[in-house]
This record gives C-alpha cells, sequence and structure tokens, in this order.
C-alpha cells in the first residue's frame, strides 16, 4: 500500500497535470514555437566541474588526509511550456590517486574525515509548474529530487560546499501573490545526503516533514520573515533530530550616503522535542550579526547561540553546517552542552579578488568551558565569467582536547560553471 506522503506527492503531480491546456502539437505552428521557446530558448543547460585537493592535519590522527577529487554535474532544465517543465542533473565524484583519507565508506578511518565519498547518482528530477500560464498565478510548484535553499542555510541547505550535494525527495510550493511577500510550503520525503547513498545510516533518511516560510520585504531596510520546521523521521534511530523549530529572522541594509552601508541581521528560533522523540527539551537559538559596508570593503562582527542543557542540544540537521561554528567542521552535532560562536570578519575585493579574512572563539553555551579558537581565510577569482580557482583554508586551536583536537585544513581548487 502507498505512504500517505506518496499519495501526497501523487494527487499534487495529478492535480497540476489535469488543469494544463495541452493541446495536440501536431500541424499546430503556435504549440510548436512555444515548444522550441521552452525546451530551446528558455531552457538551461546545467553543466559544472570542480577539481578540488583537501588537506587535513589534525592532531586526533596518526596520518594527514590527502584528498583529492573531481566532482562533474550535467544535467538540463525546461522553461514553461503551457505552465509545466522539469529538470534534471547526476552528478558523479571521482577519486584521483589513492584515496588517501576518510571518506566515512572506505574504511580508512586512520585518517582524517573527508566527506567526498566516490559515487554517482541522480542529484535532481522534478517537475516543475508555473509561469505566465500557471493554474494559480503567481504560485511556483516543484515535485521531485530538488534542490533547497533558505536564507543563509542554517536551518535548509545543500551542503554545496562538499562535492556531494544535498537535495530533497519533497514538493515545493511558493506564492507572490502578495506584493512584497511570499510565502512557502514544502513537504520532504527523504533527504539525499553528502555521504552518499552507500553509506548505510547517515547516507539516505526517510522522513515525513512539513516546513513553511513567509517573507515580507521592507523597501529600503531589510526583510523581515518567519519559518517552521516539523521534522519527523521514519526511524526510531533518528529520532533525536525529530523536532518542532519556530523562527523569526530579520536581515538588511540601510544606506547612509553613497559610500557607507550599514549592515544588520538578528534572528531568535526555539525548538522541541516532535514525534517519536524520546528527550524532553525546549532550547532557544539566538544570532546577531552588524557590521559595515566602505566603498566595497565590508567589515562584521557576530554572535551565535545554540543553546544546551547537557543532555540535549539544538541542532540543525537539513543546514549547510560548514558555513557555522567553524570551518574545521568540528561542531557539526552542536554539544550537548550547547556552543556559542563570537567572530570578526572583514572581506573585500581587488583587482576582481574576492579575498575574507576572520577569526572566531567557539564557547559552551551551558557551562563557562571553551572549545577553542579559529583562524580563516578565503581567496577566489572568476575568469572569463566561468572558470574560479580557489584558495580557502582555516586553523582550529583547542582549549579542550576531550572536545575537539588542533585541525589544520586547506583546501585548493578550481570550478567550471557553464
Amino acid at each position: 500500500m502507498p505512504k500517505p506522503r506518496e499519495l501526497l506527492l501523487f494527487s499534487i503531480v495529478l492535480i497540476f497535470s489535469l488543469s494544463l491546456p495541452l493541446p495536440s502539437i501536431a500541424g499546430d505552428p503556435v504549440v510548436l514555437d512555444r515548444l522550441n521557446k521552452a525546451v530551446v530558448d528558455d531552457g538551461k543547460l546545467i553543466l559544472n566541474a570542480r577539481f578540488r585537493y583537501e588537506f587535513v592535519d589534525q592532531d586526533s590522527r596518526s596520518r594527514d588526509a590527502n584528498a583529492v577529487n573531481l566532482r562533474t554535474r550535467f544535467g538540463y532544465e525546461t522553461g514553461y511550456f503551457y505552465g509545466f517543465g522539469f529538470g534534471f542533473d547526476v552528478e558523479n565524484v571521482h577519486v584521483i590517486g589513492d584515496d588517501r583519507y576518510n571518506s566515512t565508506i572506505n574504511g580508512r578511518s586512520d585518517f582524517p574525515t573527508v566527506v567526498d565519498p566516490e559515487d554517482t547518482e541522480l542529484n535532481q528530477l522534478f517537475l516543475k509548474f508555473g509561469g505566465k500560464e500557471a493554474f494559480i498565478p503567481d504560485t511556483t510548484v516543484k515535485v521531485g529530487r530538488q534542490r533547497i535553499i533558505w536564507d543563509n542555510h542554517r536551518f535548509l541547505g545543500n551542503v554545496g560546499w562538499r562535492q556531494n550535494e544535498q537535495t530533497f525527495d519533497s514538493a515545493r510550493i511558493i506564492n507572490t501573490s502578495i506584493p512584497h511577500a511570499s510565502l512557502q510550503y514544502i513537504y520532504i520525503d527523504k533527504v539525499h545526503r553528502i555521504f552518499s547513498k552507500a553509506h548505510a545510516t547517515a547516507g539516505t533518511r526517510g522522513m515525513s516533514s512539513h516546513l513553511a516560510r513567509v517573507g515580507y520585504k521592507f523597501e529600503g531596510i531589510g526583510e523581515l520573515s518567519a519559518r517552521i520546521l516539523l521534522l519527523d523521521y521514519d526511524r526510531a534511530i533518528f529520532s533525536g533530530d525529530s523536532t518542532k523549530t519556530f523562527g523569526v529572522r530579520f536581515i538588511g541594509k540601510y544606506a547612509l550616503d553613497d559610500d557607507w552601508k550599514v549592515l544588520y541581521t538578528g534572528e531568535y528560533a526555539n525548538q522541541e522535542d516532535w514525534e517519536q522523540n524520546t528527550s524532553s527539551f525546549d532550547l532557544d537559538y539566538w544570532f546577531g550579526e552588524g557590521g559595515v559596508d566602505y566603498k566595497g570593503v565590508t567589515m562584521k562582527v557576530g554572535y551565535e547561540s545554540l543553546e544546551g542543557n547537557g543532555t540535549s542540544a539544538f541542532q540543525t540537521p537539513l543546514a549547510t553546517l560548514h558555513l557555522f561554528e567553524g570551518w574545521t567542521d568540528l561542531f557539526l552535532t552542536t554539544p550537548s552542552d550547547g556552543i556559542t560562536d563570537l567572530y570578526a570578519k572583514i572581506g573585500t575585493k581587488v583587482y576582481g579578488t574576492s579575498l575574507v579574512l576572520g577569526f572566531k572563539t567557539l564557547d559552551a553555551e551551558n557551562t563557562s568551558a571553551n572549545y577553542g579558537t579559529e583562524t580563516f581565510f578565503d581567496v577566489k577569482r572568476t575568469f572569463w565569467g566561468h572558470l574560479t580557482p580557489r584558495l580557502t583554508a582555516a586553523f582550529f586551536n583547542t582549549a579542550d582536547t576531550s572536545v575537539a583536537a588542533d585541525t589544520t585544513k586547506l583546501w585548493l581548487g578550481i570550478t567550471y560553471k557553464y
């Protein structure tokens, strides 16, 4: 028997398919012109390749990781033909030379972890409904395996930093009927994570989750948004990630004059246990960031806090976690005593080259413990609109070896994007 969530996905596809006034193509030049426009003129070739070398020196491992691999992604997305379209892409991660790193599935546990396992998989495959002839005005529907990103990736992201992207088997509805506002609903059936389908537990996780986001943009000031995530995992072993999260966020900038801009972001969220989760908790999340932009030089100071009570902590399992609590990826799971992140960073462009330099200190939220500090930098530049070489490094110095070890990471890569 089909599961309720499978019936929901099928019903959405069926309803919108029956609503499409698809005429006979044979002998109708208008229809052929529209088809040509949807497939050729408005179609988009997906072609992306990234070669990367990653080095990891970690005191808790006897050997250094040297990961060399190539990620290629190929596919196509059409425009809208009578309100209907589709897209797909296939992704391959190929290890070059010996896999001198722990990919989490190659058994090389004597090396530090680099989650870039060798794999080939269907990255996206979706139907979409929308455009000028959408069944519901100002509404886009996408059903199938797809990439989804919310805001700054903190609660929902594609983990694009890793070679194997995170995508979702889901149904997504976006409505923009109200001026300056957007309303979004997502049903997620399955998460295809960066560990690849070959990983027995971490690779693919089934769920029956409902997410919604409402946003309103205030001209010249910023956007206020609210969200809810009701995450319900299928298997009991992942029940700790079944949570109910409500949050609000405001982000914006204000121009003082032609040279100076003030930057600001504030966010709050609350998380409780949900469905199969056997723990009982009520935890808060706080984030604040302020800064200035002067003629393209951006300086920011921020503070992020994920509460912990010694047993449970605020978690964001669907996030692009690399962007938070350190680029060395030592705190992808929030410790039970929570974590706070106080940081400062500066960024600019010099002759077309993007430069970022930053420093952060990481502490326990529930106690006075200091986890350590991290320094990081990033340098990249795009040539001819398609080719982007990039050098990134992060250096973590631990204050408590029982929590994390001294770690140095270096990435050197080049990306081609069509």
